[in-house]
């Protein structure tokens, strides 16, 4: 054999070895790199499902989130390899503020933060993006952990402009407010966001993927504009038209239905959330509500599910149902007794309903035979409820209406609609004004009723 030859072949098969010793070697080292994972085999991206909880608790509810946060351990203890849990937790400074993903009962590759305004919209992006730049997956959720106020709508405390780039959060605008609208955040001041600036930060945050569910551990969340400003962006919204316990959802049951992939998941989340409540006032003599030890007994947290596909039918035929209730909606008109929630409003001292049960509106004041084309749209829209016809309130006067009615939950739907009111006119701003600012009134046109 020809000598050079013979010395090019032995030196090609030296380099194809040194080749694949590197990278066996190259290999060994990622799998050392990776102990935190314990071994897990590799998940395709395709397979894979990941939920954020974005728990805003620097503020009244930062003594509860511990507790959640073991709750949230525990779940994890009873999903797969390709169900993922991400934390978002921003809790009094001392207590710092971190992300990271919770496997195993365990919180595993956290980082650290500077403190964070989790009131903040900006905020609320740059953790969605996060997440799914870390935890890449097909199916994605968001838990919206704190407190909430509904539709109620003030200037914003923080200005945010969609999308917002490069522009830390300390070095934006921010006033004081003290209503709670979304992800109150009391440290250095009161931050909050307003409804659809939020929706913006999560459409933005998510870079064209799709949610398949919000689930709002807050008060007064189940509202209809609030569910169509998120239609785009999630397949369902799961949350309560009501004031909720402090404590909030019980995460380890209600977690693992979040990740159960069946077509009517929503039923077991519902389901795992109302019954742990239901169960824990009839076994808990010793729990005091209004009266004396164990009235609580019956009680539990009014649930809904809206579906988004169903929306903009709803939409159209509530516009439909109340043009033939005209007179009903004008500033002159006088409205009977109808369910409400109730929310705090604190800007001028005043507890304000904003929140008319629309179910309950619709069967009352309209014509049988349009209620009843009306309710199909209702019933597709809202595919899942449950209310045990009492619920925890603030409201003294509330109390007693659900004490003396509030068994008779029958013709209750479990979502809050805003009715234009006299007493709005005073707010600051005006909510019969501010209204405007939701894209459901883009088809209602509370306006053309004089408002």
């Amino acid at each position: 054999m020809n000598y050079f030859l013979y010395l090019c072949r032995r030196y090609y098969i030296i380099g194809e070895m040194k080749k694949y010793l590197l990278l066996l070697l190259a290999a060994m080292t990622m799998a050392a790199c990776n102990d935190e994972d314990d071994n897990i085999p590799y998940v395709p991206v395709e397979e894979l499902s990941t939920t954020l909880i974005y728990m805003a608790a620097d503020n009244t509810l930062s003594a509860y989130a511990p507790d959640d946060i073991m709750e949230i351990k525990e779940a994890s203890k009873k999903l797969s390899n390709n169900q993922n849990i991400v934390l978002f937790v921003d809790m009094a400074k001392s207590n710092g503020t971190y992300i990271g993903r919770v496997k195993n009962g365990e919180l595993v590759d956290s980082v650290a933060m500077d403190e964070k305004a989790s009131g903040d919209p900006a905020v609320l992006e740059e953790m969605l993006r996060y997440t799914r730049e870390k935890y890449p997956a097909k199916d994605y959720g968001l838990c919206l952990w704190g407190h909430a106020c509904g539709i109620l709508y003030l200037n914003d405390s923080v200005a945010y402009e969609a999308p917002v780039t490069n522009t830390p959060a300390a070095t934006r605008a921010i006033t004081r407010a003290t209503t709670r609208v979304f992800g109150q955040d009391s440290n250095p001041k009161s931050i909050w966001m307003n409804i659809p600036s939020m929706v913006k930060a999560i459409e933005n945050g998510m870079g064209g993927d799709h949610l398949r569910y919000v689930f709002a551990d807050c008060c007064n969340f189940s509202c209809v504009e609030i569910a169509y400003e998120l239609r785009h962006i999630t397949d369902y919204l799961i949350s309560s038209p009501a004031e909720i316990p402090d404590r909030g959802a019980p995460y380890h049951t209600v977690l693992p239905a979040l990740f159960n992939m069946s077509e009517n998941f929503y039923e077991r989340v519902v389901d795992a959330y109302f019954d742990y409540y239901l169960d824990e006032y009839k076994t808990k003599s010793d729990y005091y509500y209004m009266y004396e030890p164990g009235d609580l007994a019956g009680y539990s947290v009014p649930l809904s599910v809206l579906k988004s596909s169903e929306l903009d039918n709803l939409a159209q035929e509530t516009s439909i149902l109340l043009n033939t209730m005209h007179d009903l909606l004008t500033p002159e008109s006088d409205r009977g007794d109808v369910w409400q929630y109730i929310i705090r409003h604190y800007t001028n001292i005043l507890t304000v309903d904003f929140h008319y049960d629309m179910y309950n509106f619709m069967k009352k004041y309209a014509q049988s035979s349009d209620f009843e084309r009306w309710q199909v749209a209702y019933e597709k829209a809202v595919p899942y409820r449950r209310s045990s016809g009492e619920w925890l309130t603030m409201d003294d006067s509330l109390k007693d209406y659900l004490v003396t009615k509030g068994k008779d939950d029958t013709n209750c739907g479990l979502v809050s609609m805003f009715f234009p009111m006299d007493k709005y006119n005073d707010t600051k701003p005006s909510q019969n004004l501010s209204i405007r600012n939701y894209q459901w009134n883009n088809v209602i046109r509370w306006q053309d009723y004089g408002w």
